[in-house]
């Protein structure tokens, strides 16, 4: 029997982004679950009329508990992978087949190599986050880019520290060995965290650019000088940040490195509590 699968997208005023590129779901060959944090724009409706099972919660818990409420459909459905996708990603059966197959054979955390609107390759490869870096990238330095984001042609499959959260599969017994996503995260390195703590549990985190999806990524803290966004990120930051901190935090330490010496690996700490 093939593995169940189910992908998982959290909305949250996202009508827009489902019309736009879930048209197209209802002959998936895999569950889709979505689940709405209270949106007031249709989105659940829309949802709904495109073949979603969704899930509608009464507030908006964030991004990380609506994942977590999602898996919990995709269990109660009996699925073997779950593969979360933003609502502004655009999936295909031929990439969910892919993904899944690689998660469940190598126990691992799979991500396609997300593509922007324009065709070109996005960065959602991502080396090590230590704090230098992520300060440096934040600033737009054009040299941290090169040490930080990480892409992969059509041919490779590369393993990466970890992958941004809008597009990535994952064996349901490895998502529950690691405690799922941490709804203390409510948007904001909770797709850091996941794969780290991954990673630390022995499930390596790969990003496949044979998989090549759209994903128009449009983040909320470049777009807007909203004071509620910025505290948003910086409370998640200072949330990660304290966890991993003797890991990451130092600019001095470069810490360990992988056989090819081009990516940094997150393994070598204590997990944390």
């Amino acid at each position: 029997m093939s593995p169940r699968v189910a992908v998982v997208t959290v909305t949250f005023h996202s009508r827009a982004d489902l019309d736009r590129h879930w048209r197209g779901a209802a002959a998936l060959d895999a569950a889709w679950i979505v689940v709405d944090n209270a949106s007031t724009d249709g989105s659940a409706e829309l949802a709904e009329e495109l073949g979603a099972h969704v899930v509608r919660l009464p507030d908006n818990v964030g991004f990380s508990a609506a994942n977590n409420a999602g898996a919990a459909a995709a269990a109660a459905a009996g699925a073997d992978c779950l593969v979360f996708a933003n609502p502004d990603v655009t999936v295909t059966q031929e990439g969910i087949d892919r993904l899944a197959a690689l998660a469940l054979d190598r126990r691992a955390l799979t991500a396609p190599q997300l593509l922007n609107l324009d065709g070109s390759p996005q960065e959602n490869g991502r080396r090590a986050p230590y704090l230098y870096r992520k300060v440096l990238h934040f600033a737009g330095s054009a040299a941290s880019r090169a040490h930080y984001e990480v892409t992969a042609a059509p041919h490779e499959v590369k393993d990466v520290p970890w992958v941004i959260g809008a597009a990535v599969a994952v064996p349901r017994s490895v998502f529950d060995e690691i405690g799922g996503w941490d709804a203390g995260f409510f948007v904001y390195y909770e797709d850091s965290d996941l794969c780290l703590r991954a990673r630390r549990a022995g499930h390596p985190v790969l990003l496949d650019g044979g998989v090549r999806w759209t994903h128009a990524w449009a983040r909320a803290t470049r777009r807007t000088r909203s004071w509620r966004v910025w505290r948003i990120e910086l409370r998640s930051a200072l949330r990660f940040y304290r966890r991993y901190w003797r890991l990451l935090g130092h600019p001095a330490l470069p810490g360990p490195r992988s056989r090819g010496g081009r990516h940094d690996v997150v393994t070598s700490a204590r997990t944390p509590a």
